[in-house]
């Protein structure tokens, strides 16, 4: 075997040395493009960190480094707000799913709850206003009776009245009869 072939047989696919070397700098190239991108990046955010704090360049690095290259958590420090966490970023779909189900669950007993308490005051204003009716119903019977036994009253003195007045007449017309007799 020549040369040549020796090396088909260890590498099935050859490349020419020159396309192997092609392709690291092309890599090579990449990686540094992407550095510089990184680094523009870095700078951009530093920037941004110092027109809305009042950090220097070093301060603004090293609270980006704290901070795990989270811009917004850099400045939501510096504001005193605290940077919101998401509950369900280390939850599996499972776990997720049954929170949706659970908030559903609660949500409904509250619902629920809610319900029968606004039935329950419902029904005690509802004998609240019967008993209201009633006693104003029995009031009204009683000063309905009151007014009736006052008339009977008015009446039964008036009758008695008129009854004296004719015995007085009468008795006054005996006594006239006897004095012409």
């Amino acid at each position: 075997m020549n040369n040549h072939q020796e090396e088909q047989s260890i590498n099935p696919n050859p490349l020419p040395n020159a396309d192997v070397e092609k392709r690291k700098e092309e890599q090579q190239k990449r990686n540094e493009w992407l550095k510089e991108k990184m680094e523009l990046r870095r700078k951009q955010q530093i920037q941004f960190i110092m027109t809305q704090t009042n950090y220097d360049e070093c301060e603004a690095t090293q609270k980006l480094e704290t901070c795990n290259n989270d811009v917004m958590k850099v400045v939501g420090e510096y504001l005193g707000i605290g940077v919101k966490k998401d509950e369900n970023e280390k939850k599996t779909k499972n776990q997720k799913i049954y929170s949706v189900i659970r908030d559903i669950m609660d949500s409904g007993s509250r619902n629920y709850m809610i319900q029968q308490e606004r039935a329950k005051k419902m029904e005690e204003i509802k004998k609240v206003i019967e008993m209201k009716k009633r006693t104003e119903q029995t009031e009204r019977t009683e000063r309905t009776n009151q007014t009736e036994q006052t008339e009977r009253t008015n009446q039964t003195e008036q009758t008695e009245q008129t009854e004296q007045t004719e015995q007085n007449c009468n008795k006054n017309i005996k006594i006239m009869k006897d004095k012409i007799d």
